[in-house]
């Protein structure tokens, strides 16, 4: 991290004589990262190392850092489609609307400038690749429920990569009629779909790309990724994967330039959740992707501008620690509250047995550190365990019957005890009002140096590359 913050000082000094507009774009989007998810993170860094403050991220050092607005047309409280309309045409619209201005008239977005100029575009997330935010880039639509509609947008405007977690609606339309599966329709448009292995075995090959997950393979979470054995590295896909694949498909002949953007889906959903320890976690993979472009940005530093940005925060978190090291106890969690909640579910279906209390207290002290490295008041513990008589206790041995609600009811409240002892707080399970981050680096980068809408980055991004 040191040599990263010592280049960026380095490049800083020849800043001022830029000239001429970037031909590389990295637009890149941390679905649901507010400013405290970044700052939670940083003082999680800072607190592993046995210090107050901060330990910086690589995307935080940008020279250029200011904060959004996110609302949209019609409520305070944008979703990710109205959010991403904006961030993707500079055109706000109403909550769950995609492509179209609150009238129900087309906008123009960047990958369709992108397009248009000549420059290769690949949009990736780690979400659902027809998912909100990516659909923003491509899509014109009404909803953003309208997977199978908006997986034909993508083939019609034939951008030559995209990337997600897999496809929503494959086979039925909005009104819910069966309908021609999309994957061979992307594969009679030109595209191989392939997973990251392949992909990098034969991409030379490839003259437009469809990344998915492959079989046995999926997005998960980084908490997760990072915390399972090596050899079963290959069975996730990350953030860093669809960067760094579409980075190279890209390059391979880029005389005019790409737009790339590459939204990190999985902040917002481990936000919804309340589950602080996954949450940092995907901030950090989101920045090991961020350093990906910067890394290419110091080949090309006359030629490359990097977006950082956000389309809402989620959660309503605070943070509300005297002491910063608290926050440390959070390494205590070894894996995301879906992991842990399938982990009980496996086990009470093969054990075909009802698990007494002392053994989900063992589970919870092994994959939380509850009450052996982290205290539990009495209040706590009789709140866990009427948890655990309510729900887990009355459960049919051996059923699978509403069993993944029972035994998350307990997971949930056990993350929320090791959050409480951290001083982390929520506010809410859904998206807030709360400005969002965005930082910047490259020729145009000076444009964002001030408080914006969200809607303002979009045009920015046009006046400064197009």
């Amino acid at each position: 991290m040191k040599k990263i913050i010592a280049s960026i000082a380095l490049v800083l000094v020849s800043l001022s004589v830029f000239a001429g507009k970037p031909k590389y774009v990295f637009y890149m989007i941390g679905d649901g990262m507010g400013t405290h998810q970044v700052l939670m993170t940083e003082m999680y860094l800072a607190s592993m190392k046995g210090e107050l403050g901060v330990s910086p991220l690589c995307f935080t050092q940008f020279p250029v850092a200011s904060f959004a607005t996110t609302y949209s047309s019609d409520s305070n409280v944008t979703d990710s489609a109205a959010s991403g309309n904006a961030l993707a045409s500079g055109v706000k619209t109403t909550n769950g609307t995609l492509g179209l201005d609150p009238d129900g008239n087309p906008v123009t977005n960047l990958a369709e400038i992108a397009k248009a100029a000549g420059r290769k575009v690949a949009i990736v997330s780690t979400s659902k690749a027809n998912d909100a935010t990516p659909a923003a880039f491509f899509a014109h639509v009404p909803d953003r429920d309208w997977g199978y509609e908006i997986s034909q947008d993508m083939i019609e405007h034939g951008y030559e990569f995209y990337g997600g977690s897999g496809l929503r609606n494959e086979a039925r339309t909005h009104d819910k009629k069966p309908a021609d599966p999309i994957r061979p329709q992307f594969e009679a448009a030109g595209y191989t779909i392939c997973n990251p292995q392949e992909f990098r075995a034969g991409y030379r090959n490839m003259s437009k790309v469809l990344m998915l997950p492959g079989e046995g393979q999926a997005v998960t979470y980084s908490i997760d990724t990072v915390n399972d054995l090596p050899e079963n590295r290959d069975k996730h896909v990350t953030y860093s994967d669809f960067v760094s694949s579409a980075l190279t498909f890209l390059t391979q002949d880029s005389k005019k330039g790409f737009f790339m953007m590459a939204e990190a889906g999985e902040i917002d959903h481990a936000c919804h959740s309340h589950d602080a320890a996954t949450v940092i976690q995907e901030v950090i993979d989101f920045d090991e992707g961020v350093k990906i472009a910067y890394e290419f940005y110091l080949k090309h530093p006359k030629e490359t501008l990097i977006i950082i940005a956000a389309d809402h925060e989620t959660g309503g978190l605070t943070i509300a620690s005297k002491r910063s090291y608290h926050l440390a106890r959070l390494r205590f969690q070894k894996h995301s509250m879906n992991v842990l909640s399938d982990m009980l579910k496996q086990r009470m279906i093969t054990e075909k047995a009802i698990l007494s209390w002392e053994e989900i207290r063992s589970f919870l002290r092994k994959e939380l550190g509850l009450w052996d490295e982290i205290n539990v008041s009495w209040e706590d513990e009789k709140m866990l365990r009427d948890i655990y008589e309510a729900t887990i206790a009355k459960r049919d041995p051996g059923s699978a019957k509403d069993l993944y609600a029972d035994n998350s009811k307990i997971v949930s409240a056990a993350v929320g005890v090791l959050n409480k002892s951290c001083r982390i707080s929520w506010s809410n399970g859904s998206h807030s009002a709360g400005y969002v981050p965005v930082f910047a680096i490259g020729p145009g980068s000076e444009l964002f140096g001030r408080m914006m809408d969200n809607a303002e980055i979009a045009k920015m991004i046009r006046k400064a590359a197009f």
